[in-house]
């Protein structure tokens, strides 16, 4: 797993990046925030068109995830898009950027307000309807990375969405093992502490959640004996998924935040490779 740590940087990670023998490639939120913070318009693309250039060519059978940060210029955001997310088959991100990439790439904007505690449905519609446009992106392109993962991490819940790959056999394995550990990170990493707290915690979720809101779907419930709930779907492409959530037991005495996105992703991510 290789985390590239800044974008000045990216040039000199090229070849080693590319040679090393992993599983897993992460392109770090870093790389590209630098490049929308201290380079103009001519010069951020540029460097992503490199970085576009490093991830295809790295084996299509090896993952690449992409964890998202909070992007506040249009332009950039879809430069991204066009350069990095469209090379990435695992997307992390929380609850304010899944609408952002939601609203990029669908109606080419970025949204100014985002629900801070999005109820479980909105969540899972927002997921399929994101999943649903990066497929259709790269549709019928041969030889491309195409989105297989999903983690979005929200303060009450962690949900991973995950699709068979196109030879049918599962993409990513512990799907529901990943879900439960990205929650115990959570916890762990806000309350400071590698055990978690349960007095110092507390649930913002109820004991069952809806499928979507649209009118008529079902409804899931929490099992106390086993958290983590999984179920399958067939999306609108016909590909065969699998979604996991879990609750995060919420720590009342947090110690820190910065950085929580990133352990949290990797938490999950790792036990799934």
């Amino acid at each position: 797993m290789i985390m590239t740590s800044a974008s000045y940087s990216l040039f000199s990670v090229s070849d080693s990046l590319l040679q090393l023998n992993s599983r897993c490639k992460l392109t770090a939120s870093i790389t590209v925030i630098h490049s929308c913070a201290i380079f103009d318009v001519g010069q951020r693309r540029q460097r992503l068109d490199k970085l576009a250039s490093i991830l295809s060519r790295v084996p299509v059978n090896t993952h690449v995830h992409f964890e998202m940060a909070s992007f506040g210029q249009v332009e950039c955001l879809q430069d991204i898009v066009d350069t990095v997310v469209r090379h990435s088959d695992s997307i992390g991100m929380n609850e304010q950027e899944l609408p952002n990439l939601l609203s990029i790439l669908s109606i080419g904007t970025i949204t100014a307000i985002s629900d801070a505690y999005p109820r479980v449905a909105t969540t899972l519609d927002q997921m399929r309807e994101v999943y649903h446009l990066l497929r259709r992106m790269t549709e019928g392109i041969v030889g491309v990375r195409r989105i297989t993962r999903l983690h979005v991490h929200t303060l009450a819940f962690q949900a991973v969405l995950v699709a068979e790959n196109d030879g049918g056999s599962p993409s990513w394995k512990n799907v529901g093992s990943a879900a439960a550990r990205a929650s115990l990170a959570a916890s762990r990493h806000t309350c400071g502490d590698t055990d978690v707290a349960v007095s110092q915690s507390r649930l913002l979720v109820d004991d069952s959640f809806s499928l979507s809101i649209e009118h008529g779907s079902g409804r899931m419930a929490f099992e106390p004996e086993q958290p983590v709930t999984c179920w399958n779907e067939i999306m609108n492409d016909h590909t065969k998924t699998q979604i996991c959530l879990a609750p995060v037991l919420v720590c009342t005495n947090v110690v820190q935040t910065v950085g929580g996105g990133d352990n949290i992703s990797s938490a999950g991510l790792l036990i799934q490779l």
